[in-house]
């Protein structure tokens, strides 16, 4: 932990830069320029600059510092999955202030800068590698992920955020991340939309493209299970019947998971479904540069909090089984009960426990 920080680092994390611009092969010769006895090699479109433990500058065995530079990352077929990568990085480590514009900055980043010392004493905040890092940000026009000392910097050094609690007792990550919870939330709201636009068959094709749009355009469809994926991608007036009787359910699920992130107040009670379009609006759905927003200010609710939700539900989905299995005087007011229970329910132990979504047992 940084002295003082009251933040949680990540020691075993390289320096990272990423910018808007830059040529590699000169940003390999500036970085070089700082280290006396550097040496610069290209590996195909890559350049790394290696330090090697010079008397007086580092007192370490070769190599004391490696730089590499990169900016195929970013192009053609790759660039999606990198900035998803960076994205990831980010939101399921930082909060702060600074975040929305740096999350904004991440869907046209063309260059990444890392550092990676020998010693991880070289990475202190006042040391020489974050003064190079920050000259290099400045080039580049972008920002520094220093998770080491658990900071997110602009390239002038000022703080954006820091890192959050985000590991489990024993240091292990938690599942789900705050990002996977992030992205969950999107994946049920997709299918929940999807299934919604064929009940209401208006515009269904309009609808279909915009709901895949938003999904991919937010950098959240690998979270899609294979039966997600399905859904979304069925023909206009295509979705089976037995899909849509799954899909529209999901809004439940995803109010929960809302509800987790601090962006929903309240769940309605158990008999009450949701309200799609309340949380449609929430979540700025269709508009993907909002709703990242939105994710990008999102909290994340205290373990027994959850724990607590989610005792009451299975307390409720227990007695509502009961009455279900007697075949009470209202049935149907029993079975819809039953339904919404069931999928705030699941995702509640899914936040408990993670893994695959659908696969998550509702007992116990």
């Amino acid at each position: 932990m940084t002295a003082g920080s009251g933040v949680l680092a990540m020691p075993d994390s390289p320096l990272q830069v990423y910018g808007l611009k830059g040529e590699p092969g000169r940003i390999a010769l500036q970085v070089a320029r700082s280290f006396p006895g550097a040496t610069v090699e290209r590996k195909g479109s890559k350049f790394r600059v290696t330090v090697g433990a010079k008397k007086g500058v580092f007192h370490r065995t070769p190599p004391a510092l490696v730089v590499e530079i990169d900016t195929a990352a970013f192009d053609g077929d790759r660039a999606t999955p990198a900035r998803r990568q960076v994205w990831d990085d980010v939101v399921s480590s930082i909060r702060g202030p600074g975040l929305p514009r740096v999350l904004e900055s991440i869907h046209h980043l063309q260059i990444a800068v890392s550092f990676v010392p020998g010693d991880p004493d070289d990475l202190r905040p006042t040391g020489p590698l974050a003064s190079v890092a920050l000259d290099v940000a400045a080039r580049v026009d972008g920002f520094i992920l220093d998770l080491h000392n658990g900071r997110l910097l602009s390239m002038m050094g000022e703080v954006l955020g820091s890192t959050d609690l985000l590991v489990a007792d024993g240091g292990k990550p938690l599942d789900p991340s705050h990002v996977r919870i992030q992205g969950r939330l999107v994946a049920l709201l997709a299918v929940a939309a999807r299934t919604l636009t064929e009940y209401d068959g208006k515009d269904q094709e309009e609808a279909r493209e915009g709901i895949a749009r938003w999904i991919t355009s937010i950098g959240m469809a690998a979270e899609l299970e294979p039966h997600e994926t399905t859904i979304l991608r069925r023909p206009a007036g295509g979705v089976e019947e037995s899909e849509l009787a799954f899909g529209s359910w999901q809004i439940e699920g995803a109010a929960v998971l809302a509800w987790t992130l601090e962006l929903f107040d309240e769940l309605p009670p158990y008999d009450q479904a949701v309200d799609p379009t309340v949380l449609s609006g929430i979540l700025c759905f269709p508009d993907p540069e909002n709703t990242r927003a939105v994710l990008a200010r999102s909290g994340w609710l205290p373990r027994a909090t959850v724990e607590a939700e989610a005792d009451r539900h299975a307390t409720i989905y227990r007695r509502l089984c009961e009455l279900a299995a007697a075949r009470s005087a209202d049935t149907d007011g029993v079975e819809v009960s039953l339904n919404i229970t069931s999928e705030r329910l699941r995702a509640f132990r899914w936040l408990l426990r993670g893994g695959l979504y659908s696969t998550t047992q509702l007992d116990g």
